[in-house]
C-alpha cells in the first residue's frame, strides 16, 4: 500500500505553488550579483525532519539591511521545497518562485523597509535521497538511513552563496532516536552562534560518536556504519593536518571540528563550517589522504577567507585548498610521497582540452572535469608558481597578509596581485596574465655542454619552449657523484642561455625536476592522456577513455598503467580477448605504479570466470597472492575470488 506522504490542504498549497512558479518561470540571470544588494544580519531557522515521507518543513526568519531601495528582494532556495507563505515586515507579502535558479522573488511594494528587517518564509518539500547519475551529488537528503542538509543545497533562504555572513540560530526536530549535529554550536537544545559565518550544515541519523584531543582542538567523529577501526586513521589524520593548517593560516572559526559519515551520499565528501562529511566508503584503512587534505583546506578557502566573485575569484577558493593540501605534503610526508602528490596535481591542472582561462573556467558546473582541472589543479599550480617566483619568505609574508586582508573583506583576483605585487616590490602582472588569463603552456627542451674550469665545471646551454611571450624562472638540477646541486635560471622567450658553474662533475641534467612550474613533455603528455581517459572512464565513457589511453599507449608503448587502463575500458564494454591482452601487456611493461600487477592478474582471473574457466583464473589469482601486493585490498579479493568465483556484471573490485 503506497504511503501518503501530505495532507489534503498541504498537496493544495504545493500544487499552488507549483501553479504559480510554473507560470512564471523565467531563466536564470547571466549575473547572480546584478540581484538587489542586502546585507543579512541573521538567520533564525526551524525545521522538522521527517524520514519516513523524506519530507522538510521550515520556517526561517531572515533580518537584514536594504543596501540599495528596489521593488523586490531575491533569495536562493531549493526549487524543491516550495514556499507556502511571505511576511515582510509583520504584513504578508508577495513573491514568485523560479525552478531554473532555485530563487524566489519577494515585493517590497514601494521599495521602503525598515533599517533592519525581518523576513519570515514558510516552506516545505521532498529532499529524496540520492540516485542515478554520479554527476549530480545530492546536497541534501531525507531518508529513513539518516539526513543531511548542505549550507549549498540552498535548504533555507539565503542571500547567494558564500558571499554573505550571518549569525545563525536553528532548531532541528528529528526522531527521538536520532542525533542531531550541526555546524553551529550546540546551545540549550538549540544551534547558534553570535560569530558570522557561513553557517547551514545538519546531520542527523543514529550517530555513534567519539572524540579525539588535537594540539589546538578537539575532532569529533560520528560514524553509522563505518567500522571505528577504519575511521581511527582519518582522524589522527585530519587532526594532524587541521594543526597544520592552523599554524599557516590561522584558527578554525571554531576549536571543535566534527567529521561526520552522511547516509546514501553519492558523493566522497562535502565541507560545512566546522565540519566535514563523509560518505561511507570514504571509510576505510586506506582512505584517500589528499583528498581529505583537499577538504579541510575549505575550512579557510572559502569558509574563512571568502571571494568576492564566485566565478572570476574561485580558483582562490578551491584552487587555494588544493594548494594548502600541497602545502602540508611537503611539510609533513616524505619526499618521495609529496612529489607523487605534486605530480599528480600538475597532471590534473593540464587535463583540459580546451582553450579557457583560469578566470572564466570558475564559470563552469562545479563538478565537470574541466572545472576540477583549470579551477581546483590550475589554480593551485599558479599559487605554487607564486611560491617559486618570489621565493620562499617573501610568499610566507604574502600569506600572513592574505590572512589579514581577507578574514572580513573577501578576496578578489585583482586585489591579490596588488598584494602579491607589493610583497614583491616588483610588478608582477605578467605573472598573472600568463597563468590566469592566457591558456598555453610551454614544452620545453635543451642542449647543453660542460667544460671544465680551475674550480669545477661549467655547464653552457639554452632551454628552448614554444611560446612568444613566456617569461619564468626554471629549476635545473645538476646531478653529480655527491649530492644535487640545484640552480635557478630566468627563461624569457622561446631561448634562453644556461650559464652554471658547479664543484662537481656533473653526470646529468634535469630540468624542472620538482615541478616548480606548469609545462609539457613527453612523460607528462602521457599522464595527461591517461589522466583524461580515467575522467571519462568516471563518466562512463569509455569509447572515449579508449581514445585517450591509446594516445598515451602510442607515445609510450611500455606504459602498464595506460595498458591496464585500456584493458578497464575494454572490461567494461565486455570485450574481452583484447582486453586480457592489455592486462597482459601491462604485466610485461614498466609496472610503474607497482599495484598495476597485481590488479592485472586479478582482472585476469576475473576474465577467465567470465568465459566459464575457474582453472585458469584460479591460476591468475595465485599470481596476484605470489606478488604480496595488497594494494587497495587486493589480496583480499584475490582470495575471495578463488573460492567464489566471479560473475559477469559485478564489475569493479
Amino acid at each position: 500500500m503506497m504511503k501518503i506522504r501530505l495532507s489534503l490542504a498541504s498537496i493544495l498549497v504545493l500544487l499552488t505553488a507549483a501553479a504559480l512558479a510554473s507560470a512564471q518561470r523565467r531563466p536564470a540571470p547571466a549575473d547572480p550579483t546584478d540581484r538587489p544588494r542586502i546585507d543579512v544580519e541573521s538567520y533564525t531557522i526551524d525545521v522538522t525532519l521527517m524520514p519516513t515521507e523524506h519530507m522538510l518543513k521550515g520556517t526561517a526568519e531572515v533580518k537584514f539591511r536594504q543596501i540599495e531601495r528596489t521593488s523586490y528582494l531575491t533569495f536562493d532556495l531549493d526549487s524543491r521545497l516550495r514556499v507556502a507563505k511571505v511576511m515582510l515586515d509583520g504584513s504578508e507579502a508577495r513573491f514568485r518562485q523560479y525552478d531554473l535558479d532555485s530563487t524566489i522573488e519577494i515585493s517590497t511594494a514601494n521599495g521602503q523597509l525598515s533599517e533592519i528587517s525581518t523576513l519570515l518564509v514558510e516552506y516545505e518539500g521532498f529532499l529524496d535521497a540520492p540516485s542515478g547519475s554520479k554527476r549530480a551529488p545530492a546536497l541534501s537528503s531525507i531518508s529513513e538511513n539518516g539526513a543531511y542538509l548542505l549550507y549549498e543545497s540552498k535548504w533555507f533562504p539565503t542571500n547567494g552563496l558564500y558571499k554573505d555572513k550571518a549569525i545563525a540560530t536553528l532548531t532541528v526536530r528529528a526522531p527521538a532516536d536520532w542525533t542531531t549535529l550541526s555546524d553551529l554550536p550546540a546551545s540549550g537544545g538549540k544551534f547558534t552562534s553570535t560569530v558570522p559565518s557561513f553557517w547551514g550544515l545538519v546531520a542527523s541519523g543514529k550517530y555513534t560518536s567519539t572524540a579525539v584531543k588535537t594540539d589546538r582542538g578537539e575532532v569529533n567523529i560520528h560514524t553509522l556504519k563505518a567500522k571505528t577501526e577504519d575511521a581511527n586513521p582519518i582522524v589522527q589524520s585530519a587532526a594532524k593536518t587541521l594543526d597544520f593548517y592552523t599554524n599557516t593560516f590561522g584558527p578554525l572559526a571554531q576549536p571543535k571540528f566534527h567529521i561526520i559519515e552522511a547516509p546514501d551520499a553519492n558523493w566522497p565528501s562535502r565541507w560545512g563550517v566546522g565540519a566535514l562529511l563523509m560518505s561511507n566508503g570514504q571509510f576505510r584503512p586506506d582512505f584517500d589522504q589528499p583528498a581529505l587534505a583537499m577538504a579541510l583546506g575549505h575550512q579557510w578557502f572559502p569558509l574563512k577567507y571568502a571571494v568576492a566573485d564566485s566565478a572570476r575569484d574561485a580558483w582562490l577558493s578551491d584552487g587555494f585548498s588544493t594548494f594548502a593540501s600541497l602545502m602540508y605534503a611537503e611539510k609533513n610526508l616524505s619526499p618521495a610521497a609529496s612529489q607523487e602528490q605534486i605530480d599528480k596535481a600538475l597532471v590534473k591542472a593540464l587535463s583540459s582540452e580546451d582553450a579557457i582561462s583560469v578566470l572564466d573556467a570558475g564559470k563552469l558546473e562545479r563538478e565537470s572535469p574541466d572545472y576540477r582541472a583549470l579551477v581546483q589543479y590550475k589554480g593551485a599550480y599558479i599559487l605554487r608558481m607564486l611560491q617559486w617566483v618570489i621565493g620562499d619568505e617573501k610568499f610566507q609574508t604574502f600569506l600572513t597578509r592574505y590572512a589579514e586582508r581577507f578574514q572580513n573583506t573577501p578576496a578578489s583576483t585583482d586585489a591579490v596581485k596588488k598584494l602579491a605585487t607589493e610583497v614583491n616590490g616588483d610588478d608582477l602582472d605578467y605573472f598573472f596574465e600568463q597563468w590566469l588569463v592566457d591558456t598555453g603552456v610551454p614544452e620545453m627542451n635543451f642542449t647543453t655542454l660542460t667544460y671544465r674550469i680551475r674550480n669545477g665545471y661549467r655547464i653552457n646551454g639554452d632551454i628552448k619552449q614554444d611560446l612568444d611571450l613566456f617569461r619564468m624562472p626554471v629549476e635545473i638540477e645538476v646531478e653529480t657523484d655527491g649530492e644535487p646541486d640545484y640552480q635557478r635560471v630566468e627563461v624569457a622567450r622561446q631561448s634562453s642561455e644556461i650559464n652554471i658553474i658547479t664543484e662537481r662533475k656533473p653526470k646529468k641534467i634535469n630540468i624542472d625536476p620538482r615541478k616548480k612550474i606548469l609545462r609539457l613533455s613527453p612523460d607528462i603528455k602521457v599522464a595527461v592522456s591517461i589522466n583524461r581517459g580515467e575522467e571519462f572512464m568516471n563518466e562512463a565513457r569509455f569509447n572515449d577513455a579508449m581514445d585517450q589511453f591509446q594516445d598515451a599507449i602510442d607515445l609510450s608503448p611500455n606504459s602498464s598503467l595506460a595498458l591496464f587502463r585500456m584493458g578497464e575500458a575494454m572490461f567494461e564494454l565486455n570485450n574481452l580477448t583484447p582486453a586480457a591482452q592489455n592486462f597482459r601487456n601491462a604485466v610485461n611493461g614498466d609496472l610503474k605504479p607497482k599495484w598495476v600487477e597485481v590488479w592485472s592478474y586479478i582482472n585476469l582471473g576475473k576474465i577467465y570466470d567470465s568465459r566459464g574457466d575457474h582453472e585458469r583464473a584460479i591460476s591468475e589469482y595465485q599470481k596476484a597472492i605470489s606478488t604480496g601486493d595488497d594494494a587497495y585490498g587486493a589480496q583480499g579479493y584475490a582470495q575471495r575470488y578463488i573460492t567464489q568465483p566471479f560473475k559477469p556484471g559485478q564489475r569493479g573490485n
